[in-house]
């Protein structure tokens, strides 16, 4: 079977080796397992820049040639997934003035770029604050005089952040949280999310000094829901068995398998990776999960994990996992 490729992003034409295919997000091209293709992608948008890709593979894979603003994925089965990003793209939201506050340094504004949140008195000096899918926003002095204090809701919670305002901007210190505070003394509490189905967290604190320099001083592993979330559903089971291994919490990755003197040995046969994904939708029932390597800046690679499942209810869950495929 040849491998398929799919471009999404900025609405525009793609044509592979000098043939128009169709449009972005609808064509889907077929291309020869080896050798090098010539991929072009040209926004409708006269005010983007489009691209000229020398794509390479070797195969079946692609191996290299994705440059720019465009970034790769290449799925199992052959799939190959392309996508337009940056100034390529020509669909991103307009920016959106969440509040704005006077101080010694000027206006400074709190601005939802797209789901993004930046910072600063205009467009050439702002930051961007480490949180995503903004819900909301406001300002108001610190106690310290040249701080200011941003907080509001985004999709994992509610951030707070102590920003310098008194010349060019600066963060200073930032939580994210359901819970998070700024106490009366400025310290800043929050119990940060993990972000895996099992619930780990860090119950985190930052306290300013004398002069309302900001450093950490605790940090502590916690749960996010009080106690651990076990899985109770096979795919649940394979994604928390996975997500440990990505936090190294062995003993919990252990606790998952039939025999956990095979955690090693399972280690080996799944390799390295950097993340995990859900795989595309296939005919099975349920959720799929396979590893997520980055192969370069702007192509990364998925393998699919098999496992073979066990109904074995304990402590930790109703499912056991007795082996791993090696074929991946």
């Amino acid at each position: 079977m040849l491998p398929m490729l799919t471009v999404s992003g900025g609405p525009g034409l793609v044509y592979l080796n000098g043939r128009l295919c169709g449009e972005t997000g609808i064509a889907a091209m077929p291309l020869a397992p080896d050798g090098v293709q010539y991929l072009e992608l040209k926004p409708f948008d006269p005010k983007s820049t489009g691209a000229v890709l020398r794509l390479s593979l070797t195969d079946g894979k692609l191996v290299s040639g994705v440059t720019g603003d465009v970034f790769a994925v290449q799925w199992p089965g052959g799939w190959i997934a392309l996508e337009l990003r940056g100034e390529n793209c020509a669909h991103y939201a307009q920016p959106r003035l969440l509040t704005s506050l006077d101080m010694p340094g000027g206006k400074y504004l709190l601005v939802d770029e797209g789901g993004s949140l930046s910072f600063g008195r205009n467009e050439e000096e702002s930051i961007y604050l480490p949180v995503e899918d903004v819900h909301s926003g406001f300002m108001r002095p610190h106690f310290f005089p040249g701080l200011c204090v941003a907080e509001g809701a985004a999709a994992n919670g509610n951030y707070i952040a102590i920003l310098k305002a008194s010349d060019e901007p600066e963060l200073c210190s930032f939580v994210i949280g359901e819970d998070a505070v700024i106490d009366a003394q400025g310290i800043l509490h929050a119990t940060e999310p993990v972000g895996d189905y099992v619930g780990h967290a860090l119950a985190t604190v930052y306290a300013p000094d004398a002069r309302g320099n900001y450093a950490l001083a605790s940090r502590e592993p916690t749960w996010l829901y009080g106690e651990p979330r076990w899985p109770q559903t096979e795919s649940d089971t394979k994604r928390a068995f996975l997500e440990a291994l990505t936090i190294n919490a062995w003993s919990e990755a252990a606790g998952y398998l039939q025999r956990p003197a095979d955690l090693e040995g399972f280690e080996m046969i799944i390799g390295a990776f950097d993340s995990i994904t859900a795989l595309p939708p296939s005919s099975g029932e349920g959720v799929e999960w396979g590893v997520l390597k980055m192969d370069g800046q702007n192509l990364a690679s998925v393998r699919k994990v098999g496992f073979t499942m066990s109904y074995r209810p304990s402590k930790q869950g109703n499912w056991k996992i007795d082996s791993i495929a090696e074929d991946l």
